[in-house]
């Protein structure tokens, strides 16, 4: 600021006006020592990890990356950015036993409920076979019986009911 000191001089003193110095990363740019200065560096943080931010001529540029991330979501893995996005594949829950429905929860990951279908134990003998406790149950042994008095009933566990003269 340019003043008259009344003695026929001139008094240049530093305003602390508010200013531009021409920096698009500096915000707050004030008047200091003849010039103006930025007094606090723009932090470009878009808090998104698939973004990598950089401050240039025309400010903030956040430019897509394909680095390691979490999704924050237990059905998936191997999760990476890509296009400025985390993702994942899907986890496969499958664990082979008919006796669990499997499902994925997004917190606790692969779930393996135990169900009550119907199965097979592998035994020929018996039929209606449950799943209980996450395993088959066996049914209710297989009935064999001929009618014939003249044969032992029986049921083999490979072959299934066998009728023996007797």
């Amino acid at each position: 600021v340019d003043s008259c000191d009344g003695l026929g001089g001139c008094v240049h003193e530093t305003a602390s006006a508010l200013c531009d110095d021409g920096d698009p990363c500096t915000v707050g740019d004030k008047c200091q020592d003849g010039g103006c200065v930025g007094s606090v560096t723009l932090v470009c943080d878009d808090g998104n990890p698939c973004t990598t931010e950089s401050c240039g001529d025309a400010g903030c540029v956040y430019e897509a990356n394909d680095l390691p991330c979490d999704d924050g979501n237990a059905c998936t893995q191997d999760d990476a950015c890509g296009k400025g996005a985390c993702k994942g594949a899907q986890v496969q829950c499958d664990d082979g036993n008919l006796c669990t429905t499997d499902s994925c929860d997004i917190e606790a990951g692969c779930v393996h409920a135990n169900n009550a279908q119907p199965c097979s134990d592998g035994d020929v003998c018996t039929a209606g076979d449950v799943c209980s406790e996450g395993k088959c149950g066996s049914g209710k042994a297989t009935l064999c019986d001929d009618g014939n008095p003249c044969t032992d009933d029986a049921c083999d566990a490979d072959s299934g009911c066998v009728f023996t003269p007797n």
